[in-house]
Order: structure tokens, then sequence, then C-alpha cells
């Protein structure tokens, strides 16, 4: 997933719901590996920037959802074939309408301060999530739950009308508005995760700052983060109800920014996989045994500001210009030395199948034409000036700094860009907290965003841009994409034709107005080492789960 699930524009393997999986058996590491290693079952990973929280309600990146979906667990877990499975709920099942879920939770659940876990704590959990004084930027993706909707809008300010009810301490029930497709699969989402209101209650905004001000209910306990130092550890969790299944002692990580440094690390047997960053290290890496490519279901995007700040953005022609302008094939084989795609929509390739199984992409593909055309870009940009009103325009591409990509990307930007008339391209990179920070307020005029997917459906994408969604930074507005996401997510949702057509002609939509962007689809390059065992690899949702894992 993209802050919100919002994605750092580098190269880690990315999070993100509840499609295909991958499991790492692991790949032959370089003579120089093994040299100081050790035979201890523990597992070292790294993070390309720092933690951010382990506060459910409040995360939104793909590395606080990591070390989520470890150290605690929801109602339903994932298969390796990420299917869901039976997670904290031993069973569940819904009516024949698909509106009412009820959930069986196993006996004797406890908290890692051994605390008791109740059906009431994913209660609580979820209207916390939901209240609008939590601010939850991930609220949104509770709509179709019974007055969810109305609760996060202020519109109904009673939180106990949310659609869950704890029958007893142990059974769950949920109601939801219309059917959901991908209910189940959010089951295994961090979002909606259980919440210990009883260790929670005093610590207020604290909550998930650091390891310490947090619980955990999953095959882990998440220990020595302070909130802001760059090493800590996963460590087994006795109280998690099969703490059996956990097949080694642990995971240390460690934040790693520098990515010719995570790769000597790598070599030097101090880390057990290692995301290869740049175009170079592609190159040299690529036709060894040792190196996979995964699909992250991650679109690397450019957003608007059309809030009114930035005058000549509220206009149509000029960002269809722009969007003209954006040479997509060079800026994707200049990142990843042609491992990454130039994107024809925002839902990207591999992710969800139309009715008739092919893939949705490629029909969407048949319905847009992301293209570089500079020609028609300089016409287009000359007349939206005009209606605008304007001689010249300035605009500053946003990105990340601590990404190894957004510095080709913004420069190729701006020098197609810059061919624009009376137009000025400028960069400005920050770190990628600060990024978040900034396409939260709006604080910026164009924003080299990322986001990957929370579930294996294209609403995942879609639902970002509805007019006034916690995820559309940009501000875009569209009566009919509207109404087009509605259809799909209510009255089609259960009719994959129906749902699929309504889906590719909001992509449609998005496409002729200009509504954002889409620049290129992400893969992954890594390398792995050959004594690690049984990681599994999501291209959805969160991305792994370590505790099947083992060193030989």
């Amino acid at each position: 997933m993209a802050r919100k699930k919002k994605m750092s524009t580098g190269k880690k393997v990315g999070i993100t719901a509840l499609a295909a999986v991958i499991v790492i058996g692991g790949v032959a590491g370089y003579a120089t590996l093994g040299k100081k290693s050790t035979t201890s079952n523990v597992l070292n990973e790294y993070l390309p920037v720092d933690m951010t929280t382990q506060d459910l309600s409040l995360m939104t990146d793909q590395y606080a959802f990591e070390v989520a979906a470890n150290v605690q667990q929801g109602l339903l877990s994932r298969t390796s074939s990420g299917a869901p499975k039976a997670g904290l709920a031993k069973s569940w099942s819904h009516s024949k309408d698909g509106l009412t879920w009820t959930f069986h939770l196993r006996k004797g659940l406890k908290w890692s301060n051994g605390d008791a876990l109740t059906a009431e704590d994913f209660v609580y959990a979820w209207q916390r999530t939901v209240n609008p004084k939590t601010a939850s930027q991930y609220a949104y993706i509770y709509s179709g739950i019974k007055n969810a909707d109305a609760i996060n809008s202020g519109k109904d300010k009673d939180l106990s009308s949310l659609g869950i009810k704890a029958k007893n301490k142990t059974t769950l029930v949920v109601t939801l508005e219309h059917p959901m497709p991908q209910f189940q699969n959010l089951m295994a989402f961090p979002v909606f995760f259980a919440q210990d209101k009883k260790f929670e209650s005093s610590l207020g905004s604290k909550v998930g700052t650091s390891s310490s001000k947090q619980v955990y209910d999953g095959p882990y306990k998440f220990v020595g983060w302070n909130g802001s130092n760059k090493k800590f550890k996963l460590v087994p969790n006795k109280n998690y109800w099969d703490a059996k299944a956990v097949k080694n002692k642990g995971v240390n990580f460690q934040v790693v920014t520098d990515t010719t440094a995570a790769l000597a690390l790598y070599n030097k047997g101090e880390l057990d996989q290692v995301t290869l960053s740049t175009p170079q290290q592609i190159k040299k890496y690529k036709n060894s045994k040792n190196f996979k490519i995964y699909n992250q279901s991650q679109t690397d995007y450019l957003e608007y500001n059309q809030t009114g700040k930035v005058k000549g953005l509220t206009n149509a022609k000029i960002r269809e210009a722009l969007n003209l302008a954006t040479d997509r094939k060079t800026i994707a084989n200049s990142v990843s030395e042609g491992l990454d795609s130039a994107a024809t929509g925002i839902t990207p390739a591999g992710l969800a199948k139309t009715a008739t199984g092919g893939d949705f992409a490629k029909a969407v593909a048949k319905k847009t034409a992301y293209a570089y055309n500079i020609k028609k870009a300089k016409k287009l940009f000359a007349e939206g000036m005009k209606e605008a009103g304007l001689k010249k325009l300035t605009l500053t591409i946003e990105g990340s700094s601590d990404s190894t990509v957004t510095k080709s990307t913004l420069d190729t930007l701006q020098q197609s860009w810059s061919e624009l008339p009376g137009l000025t391209v400028k960069e400005k990179l920050v770190p990628f907290k600060q990024r978040l920070l900034d396409q939260e307020n709006h604080n910026f005029d164009v924003v080299l965003a990322a986001w990957s997917a929370d579930y294996s459906e294209p609403l995942t994408f879609l639902n970002m841009f509805v007019t006034g969604g916690s995820n559309n930074d940009g501000s875009w507005s569209n009566k009919e994409y509207d109404a087009l996401i509605k259809s799909a997510s209510d009255k089609n949702a259960l009719s994959d034709t129906k749902r699929t057509a309504d889906e590719i002609k909001a992509e449609k939509v998005l496409y002729q107005n200009a509504g954002v962007n889409p620049v290129f689809w992400v893969n992954a390059a890594t390398l792995s080492n050959s004594k690690v065992k049984g990681v599994q690899y999501f291209s959805s949702g969160a991305s792994y789960y370590f505790w099947n894992a083992y060193k030989k």
C-alpha cells in the first residue's frame, strides 16, 4: 500500500493487499556472502527510510505496515497464495446477501503484556479509526461498513452505530451497507486489526510513537525502537496464540538509507536480502542467478494541486499538456534499466483481472492514450495559459530526497516540461516524511507520489481520487468519476462484468480530464540469501510475513 500506504518512490519491495504472493526461497549469494554471517536463526532486514509509527489507526506507509503485519494479526491472515485464512478468528461466515459477517475468535487470546484480547478490542479499534477526531488517513477504506462514512464525515456522532458489534467476548458481527468483494482480504490488513483500549487509554497521542508504547498480538513483539533510532528488532511473542509456528528467533532491522551501503551490507552477510535501487546496480547483477524480479503493484504518479493555490493547474488543458510532455518510457528506462514500465493507467499491470480473465491494465490501455507528444503539448499549453489569463507560470515538482529514482525522474520532467512556452520548472527534494506531510496539507505545486495496492482490485487505486477523498491530495473533482466509483463499489459490487466496466470508464474519465499523471509501474529487483527459506512476499497489502522463515 502508498503515506496511506503511500510509498516511498525508492526501491524496497513494497507493501500492498492481498493478491499474488511469491514465497522467497532465497537465491544464491555472492562469494563474499557469509564471511560474517552466523548460524543463528535470526533474519537480518532493513528499511530504506525511518520508521514512522506503530499506531494502527495512523500508519500510512509501507514500512510501518511491514512491521505491523508481523507484530499484530487480524481476524484473518493470508496463505502463501494470498488467499484469506483463519487468524485471530478461528472461523467466520456471512449471510446470503453478503451484508452480515460473523467472526468467532479463538479462546484465550492475549496481548503481549498479558491483557486479555476480546471482541471488544476490535470494536474499539474500528471506532477509533473512523472517528474523525483520530484523523486517520485510512478511514476511507472502511467505506461500505455500516455508517462508517457518516461517522467519519461527522454527520453521525454516535460511534456505536458503526457496523461492528461484540455479541460476547469471542463473537463479532459486522454489518455492511452493500456487498464488498474485497472484505475478506481487508480483514488481514493492519488498519482493521484490534487495539488494546486498556493499554492505549492513558497514552493519548503517544500510542505507537515507540515500540514500548504499543502492545502486540501477532507472532512477534516490536522492541528497541525509541521513535527515531536506526536499529530495532522483532522478537517472538510468547503470548501469540500459535507461538510454536514461529520458525526463527526474530528479525533484526536497521535503517539504511544509502543504497550502496545496503548492497555492501548484504555482500558482507549482514543483510539477508537487498533491493537493487539504482540502474547501475541492476545492470551489474541482472544476469546473476541471485537476481529476482517482483511485481510491486505500485504506480509512481504526479499529482497536480487543484485547490486553487496554483491558478494554472485548475485548467484542464494545462494539466493535459503536462501529461503529454511527460516522457514515461525514458523515465522508466532511466530509473530501472528497463525493469519498470511506462504507465498506461493508474492501475498497474498484473494487479487485477477483468471479468473475462484478461489483465485489467491492458483493457484500460485501449481507452486511454497516455503518450509523449511535445508538439501537441505545446499547443494545448498555450491554449490553457490563454484561458487562465497567464503569460508565465512557474511550477515546482516535489519528490523524496531519500529515493534513488526521484532526481532522475524530476530531471527528465524538468527538461521536457521546460519546452512548454512560458513555463519555468523547478525541483524540490525533501525527506520522505516531509513529502507525505506536504501532500496531506496540499503544500505543493506538483508532487511525485507513489501508491501500492491494499488489495488485488482496481478500486484500491481508483478510490483515491473521489471528491474529498483522504488520498486525493490534488483535490481533483469530477461528478462522473464519483458516480462510476460509487456504482462499482455499491450497485455493481458483486457483478464482475459490470464492476469492471465501471472501473474502466473511471480510468478513462481520469485520463480525459488529466486528473493525475501516471508515470511508471514499479517492479523490484532483489538479491537474497540462499540460506533463508520461507519468507512470504505479497505484491499487495503488507509486503512480508517473516514468521515461517528460517535459516538452513
